[in-house]
């Protein structure tokens, strides 16, 4: 493995951030829509990763991601659709370095008949024999208007005992946008005001959003080495998620068929929540999303995080250790597959929560912005999603839909 350029490398960029710090403007959104590329791409727009041993067998892994966040209940059958041209990437590691070993990738067909699920495609590696592809279908579970959400449907292929799902779900996500624009704001004025966290609304409650989730074998993804890495002992049994998005060209006929244009180019990628949102300049945000965890590792982006650490308050120690998981190991959010995960709604359990791998119910927010005050407790307000995660695959709160009559609450609460 690569070693960590900590402390040389760290310390240049440490005297270079603190000159940058005064200018770098911080983001006022969550990874949803966090660059302006992103936030014309709907489909494309990666929300969230999670990654963490199934809590019922944790010899079972589950990896997911969220995308095309903000979809209204009354809009999903037009927006509850995953875009045909979109090819969904989980990108693994598990030998400890930035270099990505392995990919997941789902495609779907076209939804033509708005009462007909589409069907997803899903390739990767054949855990029975790494030299071949193995690909699976499974159906999407269709969205509707209904005033009963739709049952999450789960496909289990028997002879390798992977479980996919395909959707719309409740927006797991649970963040306050506009106070946290705020505390930034007052932070840049020179007049820290951490009242404006004090709201305790949370911006995704009464939203969905689309959702592929995975549930397979930990042996499939795990790597052992003979000789652990001198610089951690149990790489060896990590394993790290990128999410990713590529977007090809779409040509439409006369009758609305659509028939698909390569190359797929690179349009979102989410591992560690909030490293674009929160710690990459607007002017970089493009760029970011179009980055690898190589080029993180090699410190493309390393000064402007290490800025805006600073300009947030953060201490050297803290600024290292949140350096280091983003930035100098690459950017992937890492699981060790021999910490015990337990409890409801995918876990609970305080040992194995974030930084790792993520669960739906870990406080990311709050748990970041702890180690950036500091290691103090520091948050949002916001603790908990509107609709708690399910106890079993694919653990997503069932999608919000169109209130019965004569109810005019509709959870939004900007």
């Amino acid at each position: 493995m690569k070693p960590s350029p900590l402390p040389g490398l760290f310390a240049m960029l440490l005297a270079t951030a603190w000159a940058l710090a005064v200018g770098v403007n911080l983001a006022s959104a969550a990874d949803h829509a966090d660059a302006p590329f992103t936030s014309n791409d709907a489909a494309a727009d990666l929300n969230d990763s999670f990654i963490f041993l199934d809590p019922n067998d944790n010899n079972y892994i589950v990896i997911s991601m969220t995308v095309r966040g903000f979809i209204v209940p009354s809009e999903a059958v037009n927006q509850g659709i995953f875009d045909i041209a979109v090819m969904y990437r989980f990108q693994m590691e598990n030998t400890g370095d930035p270099k990505p070993d392995l990919n997941i990738d789902v495609t779907f067909s076209p939804r033509e008949v708005n009462t007909l699920a589409q069907i997803a495609t899903i390739k990767m590696p054949d855990p029975r024999n790494k030299k071949k592809t193995l690909v699976l279908h499974a159906p999407a579970t269709n969205s509707s208007l209904a005033t009963t959400a739709p049952t999450q449907v789960v496909t289990t292929d028997a002879a390798t005992d992977i479980s996919f799902f395909a959707g719309e779900v409740d927006d797991p996500f649970f963040f306050d946008i506009p106070a946290f624009s705020r505390w930034t704001a007052s932070v840049r004025a020179g007049a820290e005001n951490r009242n404006e966290l004090k709201r305790g609304r949370d911006s995704f409650a009464g939203y969905n959003t689309m959702s592929i989730a995975l549930r397979m074998p930990v042996s499939y993804l795990r790597v052992k080495k003979t000789k652990p890495a001198a610089t951690d002992p149990k790489v060896y049994h990590k394993v790290g998620l990128n999410v990713l998005t590529y977007r090809c060209g779409l040509s439409v006929n006369f009758k609305g068929r659509g028939t698909l244009v390569p190359p797929y180019r690179q349009v979102d990628r989410a591992a560690t929540p909030a490293v674009n949102v929160a710690l990459i300049p607007f002017s970089e945000k493009n760029a970011f999303n179009t980055g690898t965890p190589t080029q993180d590792a090699d410190a493309k982006f390393a000064e402007l995080i290490v800025a805006t650490l600073i300009q947030l308050g953060a201490d050297e120690e803290h600024i290292a250790k949140l350096a280091n998981n983003a930035v100098f190991l690459g950017d992937y959010i890492r699981l060790d597959t021999e910490l015990l995960n337990a409890g409801p709604m995918g876990g609970t359990n305080p040992e194995a929560r974030f930084p790792n791998g993520r669960r739906l119910a870990d406080d990311t927010v709050d748990i970041t912005l702890t180690e950036i005050n500091n290691g103090t407790t520091f948050g949002d307000s916001v603790d908990r999603s509107d609709i708690p995660p399910r106890d079993v695959f694919p653990f997503f709160g069932l999608s919000q839909q169109p209130r019965l009559p004569g109810v005019t609450e509709d959870n939004t609460r900007n």
